[in-house]
Formats: C-alpha cells, structure tokens, sequence
C-alpha cells in the first residue's frame, strides 16, 4: 500500500512536452489579436498569422497524440483549433455554384508579376488573351511593368474601351484599371516614402456609380531574401537579415492599410475593392481594409482559397471586398494559369 502511494516524479521529458504543447496551444489560441493589433506597434502577432497553418497541424498532432494516451493536456491543442474557427471560413468554403448567363460586372484582380513568366518570357498577350476568354469587363492589374506604355496597354487589352494607370515617373511598377465600363474621377493613392500605391476610379454602370479601387501593398520581399537562405556560409546571419526584412514590410503595411482605408470612407458611391494585400486573412492588413465590406471568396468561393503559387499554395493573398448592400456575389474563382506567381482571381457580381 505504501508503494502505491509513493511519489512518483515527473520526468523532466515529459514536463517539457506538456509545456511546449500549451506553449503553442496558447499562442495559437490568440492568433486572433493578428486582426487588431497594428504591426507597427508590434509585429509578433502578424508572424503568428502567417506561420497559422503550422501551428493548427502542430495542435492536430498534439491533440491526436493526447488523445491516444489518454492525457489531460490534450484539451489545450483541442480549445486552440476550436478558437481559430474563424480563420477555417476565411481559407475554404462551400458555396454553392450559382452560374447565371448575364452578369452585371465580371472583375478580374491579378498580379502579372510585371509580365514575365519563368525565364522571363512575356505573358502579356497570353494573359490578355486569357483575359478575353473569360469575358471579364473590369480588369484589375497590379506589378505593371514600369516601360509599359498606356498604348501598349491598349493595343494588348484591345477588349477594353477605357484605361487608367498609375504613371511611371518613379520608374517603379504600376497599377492600372481596365474596363468596357465609363471611368472617371481618377484618384491616385501614394504612401509615404514607398513605391507601393493604390488607384481609385468611379465606374458607371447603367444608372450605377461604382467607386472601384486597386491596391498593391508593401511588398513582402520573400523572392528577394529566400536566395540568401540557401547558402552554408552566413547561415545565421542571413536568416536574422530575412526576417527583420519581412518584420519591417509588416510594419509598413499597417500604416497602408490605414491610410487605404481612410480614403475608402469617404467614397459617395458603393465600393468595390481589388488588390494584392501581400497579407493572409489573418492579418491587420486584410481586417483593417475589408471593414464592413465582404470578402467575395467567403461569399461565393469554394475549396480551399489560395491565390499565391509560391509558398506550398498555402496562402490567399489577393482579394476582391465589395459593399454587400449594393451587390452580390455570384461566383468566385482563380484562373488555372501560370503567367505570374499569382493566380488571377475572377468574381462575378449581381448589382442589388
């Protein structure tokens, strides 16, 4: 009897483990703050809405483990996967598919990675063609080559009857808006000492206005800095230089967003927003700009919503918010092509 009720010590193996399991079930629990806490004022919680998918494979692991031995911890990686519900809405979805043959307005958004496919052959004609194939009439472009000409623009997109770009001038990228629809009321959007911008237009449709908007945030330089993380020499040094490099874009992205969303306000007219966000849904950036918009993924989307082909597919970085009052989503896709790093995204819309 007395044997029974000897102490029997932990092992300090075994103590570890159920630290580390509600170490990274915590973390994991308050991946939501990564809405709501700018990144200027601190950028962990934007690292916990990027590295989200490892953590919750980590919680499965943990809690599949606990489950199997019968262990009280297994609660803490059960109550993280639990608490991240709102982020699984954001990365897949089961709409159900509403083909209708007339559209009120087909937008596309897409990245064309300055038109240069791999071995930096031209996508140009090959997406403008793509483009006419899907009947699209408002095309939204991000990471326009800066020595393409609003000519070369129009001689390409021959489809579109009006064009508006950002200009060249600081020999940067450039964003442009096309569309077989009236623009006007052209506004360019720059932040602070940044390349990055974003475009505004209003859009008539009809007897509609539509204020239609295109955005490039800052970017995350990961095809700059993954190069530096290959070589033996350095090692330590080059990731500390990747991730203070990706650190601080997350911090100039807050400030964006918060310009971005300023100028949105003071639309008159219902918003349509486009863009690359260089952000997931869980992030500031992307809650900062959506606001009281909708995601059109989240509304007409389904599977599972990715739209970067880098990165393992993990990631949906390009978005399309529209003012859910005024219009409906009737279809959300992303085009099978491989003409950029980013897959296009295509939205059909109802008007209200």
């Amino acid at each position: 009897m007395a044997e029974e009720l000897a102490y029997k010590p932990i092992k300090i193996s075994v103590l570890l483990m159920i630290c580390i399991v509600v170490l990274v079930a915590l973390v994991t629990s308050f991946s939501f703050l990564a809405l709501y806490i700018p990144p200027q004022t601190t950028v962990f919680f934007q690292w916990v809405g990027v590295l989200l998918p490892a953590l919750l494979c980590c919680n499965l692991v943990f809690l599949i483990i606990g489950l199997y031995k019968h262990s009280w911890y297994s609660i803490c990686p059960f109550i993280a996967i639990l608490a991240n519900f709102h982020y699984f809405t954001k990365i897949v979805q089961n709409n159900p598919e509403q083909w209708e043959e007339t559209t009120d307005i087909r937008v596309a958004t897409y990245n064309v990675r300055e038109f240069k496919m791999v071995y930096n052959l031209s996508s140009m004609e090959q997406i403008a063609a793509y483009i006419e194939s899907q009947h699209i009439n408002t095309l939204c472009l991000q990471e326009v080559p800066a020595s393409c000409t609003m000519s070369e623009l129009k001689r390409t997109f021959g489809q579109f009857q009006y064009f508006i770009m950002t200009g060249n001038k600081s020999g940067q990228n450039q964003l442009a808006i096309l569309s077989k629809f009236p623009l006007d009321s052209v506004q360019t959007i720059s932040f602070d000492e940044r390349p990055n911008c974003a475009i505004f237009a209003d859009l008539s449709y009809k007897k509609h206005k539509i204020r239609i908007g295109n955005c490039h945030l800052q970017t995350t330089n990961w095809n700059q800095v993954k190069g530096d993380l290959i070589p033996a020499e350095n090692r330590r040094a080059n990731w500390l230089g990747a991730l203070n490099t990706l650190s601080r874009n997350f911090r100039l992205r807050g400030p964006q967003a918060d310009h971005l969303k300023s100028v949105m306000d003071k639309s008159p007219f219902p918003m349509l927003m486009c863009g690359d966000f260089n952000n997931s849904p869980n992030s500031y950036s992307y809650h900062k700009v959506k606001g009281n918009l909708k995601d059109a993924f989240r509304e007409a989307g389904n599977g599972y919503g990715y739209t970067y082909s880098n990165l393992m597919k993990l990631f949906r970085i390009d978005f399309v918010f529209f003012s859910g009052d005024e219009f409906r989503a009737i279809n959300y896709r992303t085009g099978n092509v491989d003409y950029s790093d980013h897959l296009p995204v295509l939205v059909d819309f109802k008007i209200n």
